[in-house]
């Protein structure tokens, strides 16, 4: 695999320099989060860094599109074997079932790193960093919202994703009491 420096400096030539420093701020991102649930630090930044190389080769792909896309680019283009990795990526956008720490380390990062500005930020921050599932489930309710409004369709991973998560996190609830 190609060292983290060596793909960041790829990624600035390739990428729209906006899209570059999304990438680094999810980046850090997911390293405060990796840190902060005893995750493997370095593959967070690894899959932080490589969540949006999807849009590099096209930009007219859909948007949800692009996480298969960047997958592949990922193995091909910056030899990362490491399949944890390579999952984080695929789901970054819609999550998916019986998701790892990292995938939601990587799909929380995306939607809370700094330049990100939309309503009910603040809280989906603050529950990263205090219950990264129930950030997950909130960020989904968000999205979910927001679609509705421009009448959009709701992808079913993400539908799949979020009832997962809420069962789970009803399941554990319920064996504290």
């Amino acid at each position: 695999m190609k060292d983290i420096e060596y793909i960041k400096e790829d990624l600035k030539k390739s990428i729209g320099e906006k899209l570059y420093i999304h990438c680094v701020n999810v980046m850090n991102t997911a390293a405060d989060l990796a840190a902060r649930y005893k995750e493997d630090v370095e593959k967070a930044k690894i899959a932080g860094l490589l969540h949006d190389c999807g849009k590099l080769l096209n930009q007219n792909i859909k948007n949800l599109e692009h996480a298969s896309l960047g997958a592949e680019i990922a193995k091909s283009k910056y030899g990362v074997e490491d399949e944890e990795i390579i999952d984080a990526i695929l789901c970054h956008t819609t999550g998916k079932e019986n998701m790892t720490m990292l995938d939601k380390i990587i799909y929380i990062a995306d939607k809370i790193e700094p330049n990100r500005k939309y309503e009910g930020l603040e809280k989906i921050r603050e529950l990263a960093y205090s219950n990264i599932d129930r950030a997950v489930i909130k960020s989904l309710e968000n999205t979910f919202k927001y679609l509705k409004s421009k009448n959009e369709d709701i992808d079913n991973k993400s539908l799949v994703s979020y009832e997962f998560l809420k069962n789970s996190f009803n399941s554990i609830q319920e064996e504290r009491i």
